[in-house]
């Protein structure tokens, strides 16, 4: 069996060895949520993913919608049912990166709001994506011959380009385009990765190393192919003191890079592993 925490892990690296479609993007989400919060029992958070989707059904009715419909629809189960909308006001809030947190409080991150929204559209058979825009996470929803961008950080709003030109520079500066890279999808597994993210950022500038350590191993459980995660794990031991896991970092990063053919992490790795052999010789 294990204690709470040897599960969790276990759960997380289960969907690490998962290809990426067949990833549960909610309850993996409600997985890392309890490794912040081992006391708490998921069933009712997973019961009220279910309830999402049904009252999303129970909306939508028999027919398909088109995607301003469905657009429209998640909007009102979402953000006018169950009141669920971006925290404006307490941003930087740890809670609003922890999904059992945002369904506790119906306020959150726009990653972590924008996952519900996933889970829901994908139960209901809708083609939803998460889309590779910096700064603020949205979604795209597509059906024959149309798309829409929505954000769930606000309502499930839909957005248009000037309104994805306005929120791009209100990120990145006034000089700022909108390129088509920002506008690719990205998969499950970047999504829990963006939204873990923000706890390690917010955990290594609030030098909280030993919390960041503990960020970034479960992301490498969940991305065991991700080189450059075991690069920051190298670092982040090296900052701890911890020379030989350290040391043990770097190499596994070398192997992996290599393998993969990431030669510049695996360069970064290589220098950082001589440096911190230097120093223990």
């Amino acid at each position: 069996m294990g204690n709470a925490k040897d599960i969790l892990e276990r759960e997380l690296r289960a969907a690490g060895d998962m290809p990426d479609g067949e990833i549960d993007i909610a309850h993996v989400a409600l997985t890392l949520a309890a490794c912040d919060r081992p006391d708490i029992s998921l069933a009712p958070y997973r019961d009220h993913l279910d309830e999402l989707v049904c009252a999303s059904r129970d909306a939508m009715g028999p027919k398909e919608p088109s995607v301003h419909v469905a657009a429209g629809i998640l909007s009102g189960v979402m953000a006018g049912r169950y009141r669920y909308l971006g925290d404006a006001e307490t941003y930087d809030d740890p809670r609003n990166a922890n999904l059992a947190h945002v369904i506790d409080r119906r306020k959150g991150l726009p990653v972590t709001l924008g996952i519900l929204y996933i889970h829901t559209a994908r139960k209901l058979g809708l083609d939803i994506a998460g889309l590779n825009f910096p700064g603020h996470f949205v979604l795209r929803l597509r059906g024959p011959g149309e798309a829409l961008v929505i954000d769930p950080f606000n309502g499930g709003q839909p957005l248009d380009a000037a309104d994805l030109l306005a929120l791009i520079r209100s990120v990145e500066g006034p000089e700022a385009r909108l390129t088509p890279e920002a506008c690719e999808a990205v998969g499950t597994r970047d999504i829990l990765l963006r939204l873990e993210n923000n706890i390690l950022s917010r955990a290594i500038r609030g030098s909280e190393f030993a919390r960041a350590r503990e960020v970034v191993t479960r992301m490498i459980w969940l991305a065991p192919q991700r080189a450059g995660l075991r690069f920051e794990l190298g670092r982040l031991e090296v900052h701890a003191g911890h020379m030989g896991a350290a040391a043990d970092a770097f190499a596994s990063c070398v192997d992996l890079a290599t393998d993969i053919g990431e030669t510049r992490i695996a360069g970064m790795a290589e220098e950082a592993l001589r440096q911190l052999k230097t120093r223990l010789n």
